[in-house]
């Protein structure tokens, strides 16, 4: 939840921003460079390496230290016996859906688990990235999946279920992935925030935490009325990681000045 607050809040004040420059500047907005890279990623039991290409735009006449970009992500996602899957409908962890759950209080009483005998993802999503260049060299930036596909092959999955019955069945990834609010989400999706270091105007070496949202679909869900009266019908699972991740990227391209980037 923390995280999407920050989310929204960093965009709020980018688009802030933009609309200052454009009144300020009749030429504040344009393509700026196009760069792709690697990160990989772990908390000791799920790794992750995620390939990305993105094209930046910056924002302001000058030196365009604010940039967002559009682009696509392929991330593996890699996980022993030990992750534990939680029940991803809003309805049932957070008692609610929309953007209520945003900032839903409310405790449930009784959240599934789901084992899997290994985790095997492969993701492609489109991606939203907000950047702030501290200098040439310096930058911070946040991106984040926003929509796409997931596949994988069919994982055993052990349910455990209303005060300890158990359950097992087959499971695979969630097909669509899509950016919503918080529990809301559906699929799986990687974000990151990174603070970089430009090396030599080309390579750009960048360090810091990685968020991951992994997700199966039960083949054979169990369906059953809890302690406090609620049918559950739960049919995704969730599995939310947060690793370290380090990368590079190259910058393939720049449309202006390199003084600008």
């Amino acid at each position: 939840m923390k995280k999407t607050i920050l989310f929204i809040s960093f965009i709020l004040f980018v688009v802030q921003v933009s609309a200052q420059q454009r009144n300020r500047h009749k030429k504040s907005f344009g393509r700026t460079h196009f760069e792709g890279g690697l990160t990989v990623s772990s908390d000791g039991s799920n790794h992750m390496i995620s390939p990305s290409g993105v094209q930046y735009w910056g924002v302001g006449k000058k030196k365009q230290k604010f940039k967002f970009g559009i682009g696509a992500r392929y991330t593996a996602s890699i996980g022993d016996q030990s992750l534990e899957y939680i029940t991803a409908r809003a309805q049932l962890t957070s008692g609610q859906t929309g953007p209520g759950v945003f900032f839903s209080d409310q405790i449930p009483e009784n959240i599934d688990t789901m084992s899997l005998n290994n985790t095997r993802i492969h993701l492609i999503n489109v991606l939203l990235a907000l950047r702030y260049d501290m200098d040439r060299r310096f930058g911070l930036e946040f991106n984040i999946d926003l929509a796409g596909l997931s596949f994988g092959a069919r994982k055993t999955a052990t349910l455990t279920y209303d005060d300890g019955k158990t359950h097992t069945s087959g499971a695979y990834p969630t097909t669509g992935n899509l950016l919503l609010v918080s529990d809301n989400d559906l699929g799986s999706l990687n974000s990151e925030f990174m603070i970089s270091y430009l090396h030599k105007n080309r390579m750009r070496f960048k360090i810091g935490p990685v968020f991951m949202f992994n997700e199966y679909e039960l083949v054979s869900p169990v369906n059953y009325v809890n302690d406090a009266g609620t049918f559950v019908d739960a049919k995704r699972y969730r599995n939310k990681s947060l690793q370290l991740g380090v990368g590079f990227n190259y910058v393939f391209k720049y449309y202006r000045s390199k003084q600008n980037n």
